[in-house]
């Protein structure tokens, strides 16, 4: 592998990060699967990202009742 096709540190933090959540979420198969529960499992990085990503959610995609 040449230098040139390396990922770059922060997306092999993102892996490892994905790494250890799924071995997380499969070592508690016996708990409750919840969504709380999978939250509590990312660390401040994927908060923020995951808060980023659905910012505006009520304003683009309002419910229709």
């Amino acid at each position: 592998m040449d230098e040139s096709s390396k990922l770059p540190t922060s997306a092999l933090e993102e892996v490892l990060n994905f790494v250890q959540f799924i071995q997380k979420k499969f070592s508690k198969r016996g708990s409750s699967d919840s969504i709380s529960e999978g939250l509590s499992l990312l660390d401040a990085h994927e908060k923020a990202h995951l808060e980023e990503e659905f910012k505006d959610y009520k304003e683009l995609y309002p419910r229709e009742e």
